[in-house]
């Protein structure tokens, strides 16, 4: 486990929160119906799917003084134009309220518009969401070092569909397999865990607590693996 384990430190004093609770307000959990309706309407409301090609959609939770709440903090979206120009968009939760300052232009067009498969983001329901939270829960709980942690929050969701490269189309126009492996979703996520029997350092006004981040893929099924 310890191969697999990423070991942070954590300066607050942070109230836990459930995986899934419901949240208020622009407050959502990282894993939750609700979160999952904001990402959409927010990127609805910004990327007009009908001329550009989402490929990846990522959300993390805050990394400042409420780290390890579990709350929906920091929403990434790639996407492409018909002109192969690729688009960086994000939003982040200030003052209660999701704001962005716009589209980033990537100096480099690197990928292919008419190879690359558009992300559905429909598709990402919140079944799936916690299916593979449980599943990736149980493979920590299945190991010996994992039974003394306690899980805390999600760090991370990344769904992407992997864009092809513009010097990978003749490939992609000749070869049936890869046509198909660049049609895959694919899933990354963090865990993060406190080991409970661990006492907290106090420095001035702050708690330093160890947090231990655990990560996974995981396919279109629902199948997680941890990654190595």
């Amino acid at each position: 486990m310890k191969a697999i384990i990423t070991q942070w430190l954590y300066a607050a004093g942070a109230a836990m929160l459930a995986l899934t609770s419901c949240g208020s307000g622009e407050t959502y959990p990282m894993a939750s119906a609700e979160g999952l309706a904001k990402i959409r309407e927010l990127v609805a409301a910004n990327v007009d799917t009908s001329q550009y090609k989402i490929y990846t959609v990522e959300w993390r939770e805050d990394n400042r003084d409420r780290q390890l709440e579990n709350i929906l903090t920091y929403i990434d979206v790639y996407y492409l134009d018909a002109d192969n120009n690729d688009y960086h968009l994000s939003f982040q939760l200030t003052n209660g309220k999701f704001t962005t300052d716009g589209p980033e232009l990537n100096d480099r067009r690197s990928y292919s518009y008419a190879c690359t498969t558009p992300l559905d983001i429909a598709a990402i329901d919140f079944d799936y969401l916690q299916k593979i939270g449980e599943r990736a829960d149980s493979l920590v709980m299945s190991d010996e070092e994992g039974k003394h942690l306690t899980l805390k929050s999600a760090g991370m969701f990344r769904f992407r569909m992997w864009p092809v490269g513009l010097s990978s189309v003749d490939r992609w126009n000749h070869s049936e397999e890869y046509r198909a492996e660049s049609k895959q979703m694919q899933v990354q996520f963090e865990l993060n865990y406190v080991d409970e029997s661990e006492s907290p350092e106090y420095q001035g006004r702050f708690t330093v607590t160890n947090y231990y981040t655990v990560a996974f893929t995981a396919n279109a099924s629902g199948e997680v693996s941890i990654d190595n």
